[in-house]
């Protein structure tokens, strides 16, 4: 329990973190109000735990109404189902009604007719404690009823092997070899046995049997029997197992532990605390929690909290700091966050905000722009290697088209997953029996390819011609952006000359800036006049034509 004196010094603090960024705060439809306050009464409005009955009764109990005996049956102290709400009941309490000078403040629960008593995420008894005055409304929240935690107590064949399953697939199942040969029945290997629920969370579950106990060495495979499949790890069979997979691969986990909060921190900070509120006595002492370690994910480095198992689906509050107390000058807050803690959260912090985010799109990604010369009706494009695009054949399919300096590309963009992996290239007609010959490339920036039926080739080149009617004595270009032409001003001299359908041009080779986006400016060489850059933003690829005088230029299609 926190000193007084301690909570004295920190209420001015939360003032300042209430205040911090109200436009992050996030208010869920279960905390919305239901029920109209009435002057005379306390209003309750008590959020179920999911799978509670709409026809079912509820009913809070304690001192104050007389206890179990009294109070389930008893319509006085039923609860009323909100009709806005799915989640949300409410009642009236007056407290003209309480028995022997007892209040909210001594000690209430909830009971489910059907499903028993309230309790926690543990299977605790949970007792809340309130003290509020008549014409006010106070959200309660329920974790779980009794019966959550009465389900039948399985059966298993030896150790288990479980998998809360986030793969999308129809079907799961488990081969497992070693050696030559294999462990598990042939494949596609065993069958999912049935689902247990687990702190809440509900696994599919295999039964490796008994005669295979203390086995080593053997390699799990997760597949579907329909063409989708991934490795697993290789284990020793003498104890479970806890998986958490996807289409894509698996993680092993703690069935004990709660969600986690990931943070790609740009904060510049130096450290990075988290302080989590409106938990009750699970509250850290300020500065809160230091992070855990960190994680890979897509190619983006997060720190991780990990967090207690009682804060499962509570309302928390996360205050985010350079993890400084509260009386040092150099403390930074960052901004508060409500959230209702059902799945693990991934935030990214600057120094200007902090929001939520998506792992699977948070982080760098490339584009690959492939010229499509092979006549094809249709274009798909299949990798192995470190990603396998589309998780099969024959991949993903074009994102969209763009036309670059006159040329028509077809582009794949990759997802932040694909960033820094090696990979090997197969452009086919979308399963129509024609594929292309692998190309491998190492996915860390965008490409540009030139396809034929002849196979796959980077485009490295770039030249722009300059039909050049300006009368001046000299030619440079000038660029500037992701690239600086040049390397400062006047910027390049001309390469050459060249003739094109009876045209003499002047070109540049900008071959090293391949794939750059600048703003060119022609100038005389330095010698006082250019044409300013407006309009001349260009993506430095192919071969670009242009026709300028002293005072304009303008863009041509390639002859």
């Amino acid at each position: 329990m926190k000193k007084i004196v301690y909570w004295l010094f920190m209420l001015p603090l939360f003032a300042l973190l209430n205040g911090c960024d109200d436009t992050d705060t996030i208010i869920f439809d279960d905390e919305l109000p239901q029920f109209e306050i009435k002057a005379n009464a306390i209003l309750l409005e008590v959020i179920m735990p999911k799978g509670s009955a709409a026809d079912d009764e509820y009913y809070i109990v304690g001192d104050f109404n007389g206890g179990a005996e009294a109070a389930v049956g008893n319509l006085e102290w039923q609860l009323e189902k909100a009709t806005g709400s799915e989640s949300k009941w409410g009642i009236y309490l007056l407290p003209s009604t309480f028995k022997d000078g007892k209040t909210l403040a001594d000690g209430f629960y909830f009971v489910s007719a059907s499903k028993g008593e309230e309790r926690s995420v543990k299977n605790e008894a949970v007792v809340h404690q309130l003290d509020v005055k008549v014409g006010t409304r106070t959200n309660v929240w329920v974790d779980r009823w009794k019966a959550y935690f009465e389900t039948e107590e399985e059966g298993h064949d030896g150790f288990v092997v479980y998998v809360a399953d986030k793969s999308g697939w129809d079907n799961l199942y488990l081969y497992g070899w070693a050696g030559a040969g294999d462990v598990t029945p042939a494949w596609p290997g065993i069958a999912v046995k049935g689902t247990e629920v687990i702190n809440g969370v509900t696994y599919k579950y295999f039964d490796m049997g008994k005669a295979l106990d203390g086995y080593e060495g053997v390699n799990l495979i997760f597949n579907n029997n329909d063409g989708k499949q991934f490795d697993g790890p290789a284990v020793t069979l003498n104890r479970n197992f806890y998986f958490r997979i996807t289409d894509k691969g698996y993680e092993e986990i703690d069935p004990e532990a709660s969600y986690f909060i990931y943070v790609d921190d740009q904060s510049g900070w130096g450290d990075l605390a988290l302080y989590i509120s409106g938990a009750g006595d699970n509250n850290e002492d300020w500065p809160g929690l230091e992070p855990a370690g960190t994680k890979e994910i897509n190619g983006v480095v997060y720190k991780y909290f990990e967090t207690d198992v009682e804060l499962m689906n509570q309302s928390l509050k996360l205050t985010f700091n350079n993890n400084k107390q509260e009386d040092d000058p150099g403390l930074v807050l960052s901004f508060v966050k409500n959230i209702t803690f059902s799945r693990d959260f991934y935030f990214s912090i600057t120094p200007d905000k902090c929001e939520e985010i998506d792992p699977a799109t948070h982080g760098t990604s490339y584009s690959l722009y492939v010229e499509d010369n092979t006549g094809w009706g249709a274009l798909a494009l299949y990798s192995y290697g470190d990603v396998e695009l589309g998780g099969g054949w024959p991949g993903i399919q074009v994102s969209e088209t763009k036309e670059i300096n006159g040329t028509t590309y077809k582009c794949f963009h990759l997802t932040p997953a694909c960033t820094n992996k090696n990979v090997n290239l197969i452009f086919n007609n979308n399963n129509g029996g024609s594929q292309l010959k692998d190309y491998n490339l190492t996915i860390d920036r965008d490409y540009y390819l030139r396809i034929s039926e002849a196979g796959c080739n980077e485009i490295k080149d770039c030249t722009v011609y300059v039909q050049d009617n300006s009368g001046w004595d000299a030619l440079a270009l000038y660029g500037w952006g992701e690239a600086e032409l040049g390397g400062g001003w006047p910027g390049m001299q001309v390469t050459g000359t060249k003739e094109v359908n009876g045209v003499t041009y002047k070109y540049f080779d900008l071959s090293e800036h391949i794939g750059k986006n600048v703003n060119l400016i022609f100038n005389n060489n330095g010698g006082g006049q250019q044409i300013e850059d407006g309009g001349l933003y260009t993506a430095l690829i192919g071969d670009i034509y242009f026709s300028i005088t002293a005072t304009s230029y303008e863009k041509l299609p390639k002859p």
